[in-house]
């Protein structure tokens, strides 16, 4: 479902980068739907690297490709102009890193983020770094809750507050179902547990869960 909703955010005739490939099924799938001209994958570790080539050459889509063995952005050179760079399947801290490395030169229009946890230490990192939350949505897969965040640094909604990066200043404007229910088992998670008396940072979460879940 994850790799549905990433996929469905790509314009066609795009240029991506995949950080984290994981076994290529974004590029196979924006490949395949045609909304990617070619997929510039990403790994850290050689045995993951080898699955992407392996399943890119099950689909004969080597030839639209480039698989590399790098640290995340880190002193990447690529002669495309990028439209998208995708982190996904990795906490939230892992993707500020990553961000935090991209080379200046390195030209991308739009990330779309989908952290494991801490999605609010990257807006916080997001915050501070000038980019703008274009798009986000909560995913569920069976008891599970991802957040995706899609951002660039010229168009969208800005990260103001701590509200925001809790929740998403997206988030906040277009308040669906999912994202309701979502911050309720939050809020209930946070009470049973009682991390709130220990954390500081789970105390102020559940002051504003509790604010926001009384609208």
């Amino acid at each position: 479902m994850r790799i549905n909703e990433i996929v469905s955010l790509i314009k066609p005739n795009s240029v991506i980068i995949d950080v984290g490939s994981d076994h290529a099924k974004v590029a196979i799938k924006s490949l395949i739907n045609g909304v990617a001209t070619f997929v510039y994958n990403i790994e850290i570790n050689q045995s993951p690297l080898d699955n992407t080539i392996k399943n890119l050459s099950n689909y004969n889509l080597l030839d639209k490709t480039r698989n590399i063995l790098n640290d995340g952005l880190k002193d990447l050179k690529i002669k495309h102009k990028v439209d998208y760079c995708i982190i996904a399947g990795m906490g939230g801290k892992n993707i500020a890193n990553i961000l935090s490395n991209k080379p200046d030169k390195l030209q991308i229009n739009s990330f779309i983020l989908v952290p494991n946890n801490n999605a609010y230490l990257l807006r916080k990192y997001l915050k501070t770094n000038g980019y703008i939350i274009q798009y986000e949505k909560i995913i569920r897969e069976s008891s599970h809750y991802y957040e995706l965040i899609q951002v660039n640094k010229y168009n969208g909604f800005k990260i103001n507050s701590e509200q925001d990066c809790y929740f998403g200043s997206y988030n906040l404007k277009h308040q669906t179902k999912i994202f309701k229910e979502y911050q309720q088992n939050k809020l209930s998670h946070i009470l049973e547990s009682k991390i709130y008396l220990t954390n500081k940072q789970k105390a102020k979460e559940l002051d504003l869960l509790q604010k926001l879940c009384k609208k």
